[in-house]
């Protein structure tokens, strides 16, 4: 249960910065302690025998928010994005999966199936777009970049936002059925639809500082989001 309610937490979190663009910085900041304490308060009146679970997972929640601030940097508090703070994606993780050992082997707790499954599809939105983030910015890419991995240049189309997660999500479910000649399908496919771009890319005049870069790109943004759908269904999988 701690390991669900501490990855709901985090989704909800970043779910709800969609909407801080167009509030006040106060309000903004309002909402997402409201969120915090409304989930520990609940979490210690229904959750029993762990109803202390519900603060750890808005203390991680919270924790995870400040970082993926600092990283994505704010226009309202004129705050330049910082790559150091990308480190904060693999604590993410990394607490997380420390959670989920705590709750097999030491707790020994099961959470409810329909709350697993809903958290789980949450967290590969839009934290799993902000984690694959992370991780390119560990890589090199320019923090500036603010566009999701996938997204074309120069569009207004924000395709890799939603392709993402989405693809995310079936391959969660895929490898809890275990489709993975589908997941397999489905990674050659993504390969061989991003193939022209990259092979533009690559022709490029060696000249410029992108250029040769999107290949590499690619393949670390797609590791990385298919290694959280795969860990995602691994979690489904050892509490089912």
């Amino acid at each position: 249960m701690l390991a669900v309610l501490t990855i709901l937490a985090v989704a909800v979190t970043d779910l709800l910065r969609l909407v801080h663009p167009h509030l006040s910085f106060r309000v903004a900041q309002f909402i997402q302690i409201g969120w915090w304490v409304v989930l520990a308060v609940a979490a210690a009146i229904w959750v029993r025998p762990e109803g202390w679970a519900g603060g750890v997972a808005a203390v991680v929640a919270a924790s995870w928010y400040y970082g993926s601030e600092r990283m994505d940097g704010s226009k309202q508090q004129q705050r330049p994005p910082s790559a150091t703070f990308a480190w904060s994606g693999v604590g993410l993780i990394a607490v997380v999966a420390g959670l989920a050992w705590l709750d097999v082997v030491v707790l020994k707790t099961s959470p409810p199936h329909g709350l697993m499954w809903i958290a789980l599809a949450l967290f590969l939105t839009q934290t799993g777009n902000q984690v694959t983030r992370a991780v390119l910015l560990l890589s090199g890419r320019d923090a500036e970049g603010h566009g999701a991995s996938g997204a074309v240049p120069n569009s207004r189309l924000k395709g890799g936002r939603v392709i993402g997660p989405l693809e995310r999500i079936f391959i969660m479910v895929l490898t809890v059925v275990g489709a993975y000649h589908v997941v397999a399908a489905l990674m050659a496919a993504k390969g061989i639809v991003r193939f022209p771009e990259i092979s533009a890319d690559a022709k490029r005049d060696p000249a410029e500082s992108t250029a040769g870069t999107k290949a590499e790109e690619f393949l670390v943004g797609s590791l990385a989001s298919w290694g959280l759908a795969g860990g995602a269904g691994l979690l489904a999988a050892m509490f089912s």
